[in-house]
């Protein structure tokens, strides 16, 4: 307060140019210090006998005291907000809790951000401030928030309030700020019953654009499509890996045997161009060398994969998907980059990492097609063909262990369970997948299917038990579906249309437990040779690891959901349902 008193009352000494005005006015200015210094039990006014000589200089942007003169700083200007990118530290005082809300000045107009949940885009604008504004010294933005997801958490009630008070100050119809003088620290003012409560966010790396991506990065891949494998992926050659490498404009990399090369003229988020592709021309004593196979079908995508006419193309264009995928059942995580889409995909590939190669050795036309350390990074976890869940949670409504809420895939086509009370059969198909890029470290991934063709039984129920089975009901009933699957949960939400016109995830149906299966298709295994109970699983699910484990052999401890074991009895036949895991 005594600052506060001092600094008001120089401000008033210097603005007075009248010398009778000025006498009188520092009169009253000395009775305030006093009052000041002994509120504060300073033991002298000499801090104010220099502030008392504070005088006008001719420069209007410097005030003389008897020591020199003092820049007066100047109101941070709206554009070296362009670009910046920041990270909250304080609200009101209260230190933030580390690495939470974010926002990013991405243009002039764009900005987007994190709020500590989900990702957000929107505008923003410099506002003028009326002569009469409680902030007409300081500059004013307004943001409108356009677009957020609607990734479901589950914050600390500390993080859930710091998440809202954030929000709600982005909200305001007119946001005033100041920057430290060294530029490190944005100070947003949240007006709240008549009061400005300082949100402090300290100046962070600025974030890489969508389109910058891949430069410098290096990767080797797990599948390319050949020409007639009808959008296959088949794994690369043990031995002989095909790598991609990105600069700012150029690509290269090993076709498994030879060396290529390629200029990029153009790259966004979604696709990048290459032209003047080239190779060296090391050979092969036989034309039905694999190693000639694998390269022809890389080259090919890299010249020729939009080509409509006979010709090659000068420049090819090729769609690319960047994101991330969970190894396995663990809780590492790994990058993927999928050349082409998801329906038609082209080549896939994962990070390229020291140690992971091996150098090149000759040729074994009796190798093992396949490349177990790569293909670990890549495991498909999200076929749910031959899975069994049960219910935990439905519209928010949370059940107990042993309610009967059920969903049992039988098959790539089928689907059955029971809603609480009625058993269902269904089909489903997945549709797809969508990946929000939401600014955080991992984009939301998000598997999309459609069940059709529910057909319950007719039994008569009441109470809670009946109002969820009819939310499950109405929930599978939908046009479409989003599902989300960890290995160890699947959620489900409706679909719904978002602001981009693009489907995305809407209303939260249900949460659910992965349980065993209780037969496979329908039948049972147990009896059935291991090799009989092998073609069955492949069959409802291809994706799967099958493994068949004699009677008196040991095992692995390790969880993974893409595996199922089946385990011999001393008769050489299945003695238990196979299960993933």
């Amino acid at each position: 307060n005594t600052a506060v008193i001092i600094i008001q009352s120089t401000t008033t000494a210097t603005s007075i140019s009248n010398t009778k005005e000025k006498k009188s006015t520092r009169q009253l200015i000395s009775s305030n210090i006093k009052q000041a210094m002994r509120l504060s039990n300073l033991p002298s006014l000499g801090l104010a006998s220099i502030l008392f000589n504070a005088l006008q200089s001719h420069s209007h942007k410097h005030q003389l005291l008897r020591g020199g003169q003092l820049p007066i700083p100047e109101a941070p200007s709206t554009e070296k907000l362009v670009g910046t990118n920041w990270q909250l530290k304080k609200i009101g005082g209260v230190p933030a809790i580390p690495d939470s809300q974010e926002l990013f000045f991405k243009t002039e107009t764009e900005l987007s951000g994190y709020d500590g949940c989900n990702g957000f885009r929107g505008k923003w604008d410099t506002v003028e401030n009326g002569q009469d504004s409680q902030t007409s010294d300081r500059p004013s933005i307004t943001i409108d928030i356009l677009a957020t997801n609607r990734r479901m958490c589950r914050l600390t009630a500390e993080a859930d309030e710091q998440k809202s008070n954030f929000m709600s100050a982005l909200h305001q119809e007119a946001i005033s700020f100041s920057l430290s003088a060294d530029e490190t620290a944005l100070t947003l003012y949240h007006t709240h019953d008549g009061n400005d409560v300082p949100i402090v966010l300290s100046r962070i790396a600025t974030p890489v654009q969508p389109h910058e991506r891949l430069i410098g990065t290096d990767w080797v891949a797990t599948g390319i499509v050949y020409p007639g494998s009808q959008n296959e992926l088949l794994p690369v050659l043990e031995d002989h890996p095909v790598t991609l490498s990105f600069s700012k404009d150029q690509i290269n990399g090993s076709t498994g045997t030879n060396q290529f090369f390629g200029d990029i003229p153009k790259m966004t988020s979604m696709e990048f161009q290459v032209t003047n592709v080239g190779q060296t021309l090391m050979g092969w004593e036989e034309d039905v060398d694999p190693r000639r196979f694998q390269e022809n079908a890389w080259m090919n995508i890299l010249t020729t994969v939009n080509d409509e006419t006979e010709n090659p193309p000068e420049v090819v264009t090729l769609p690319y998907t960047l994101f991330d995928e969970r190894i396995g059942d663990t809780d590492e995580w790994t990058k993927v980059l999928v050349l082409g889409s998801f329906q038609a995909p082209l080549a896939r590939f994962v990070p390229l990492k020291d140690g992971m190669l091996q150098p090149p050795g000759p040729f074994n036309g009796d190798d093992e097609q396949d490349t177990p350390a790569i293909k670990d990074l890549y495991l498909d976890t999200f076929q749910l063909a031959g899975s069994n869940w049960r219910a935990s949670n439905i519209r928010g409504a949370l059940l107990r262990s042993d309610a009967d809420v059920t969903m049992f895939f039988k098959s790539k086509t089928s689907v059955k369970g029971s809603g609480g009370c009625n058993q269902f059969d269904a089909s489903w198909e997945k549709l797809g997948t969508l990946i929000q890029i939401n600014g955080t470290e991992h984009p939301l991934i998000l598997e999309h299917m459609r069940v059709e063709d529910l057909v319950p039984t007719k039994r008569y129920c009441d109470g809670m038990m009946a109002q969820v089975e009819n939310y499950f009901f109405s929930g599978l009933s939908q046009e479409s579906l989003f599902y989300e699957f960890d290995g160890q949960e699947l959620t489900l939400w409706d679909a719904v249309m978002g602001e981009d016109g693009r489907q995305t995830r809407g209303m939260f149906i249900g949460r659910f437990n992965n349980v065993p299966v209780p037969s496979w298709g329908g039948q049972s295994l147990v009896g059935m040779t291991g090799e009989e109970a092998k073609a069955v699983i492949e069959d409802i699910n291809p994706s799967l690891q099958v493994q068949i484990i004699p009677a008196g052999w040991s095992t692995t401890a390790d969880y993974r959901l893409d595996r199922v074991r089946i385990r011999l009895g001393e008769d050489g036949n299945v003695n238990r349902e196979p299960q993933r895991g």
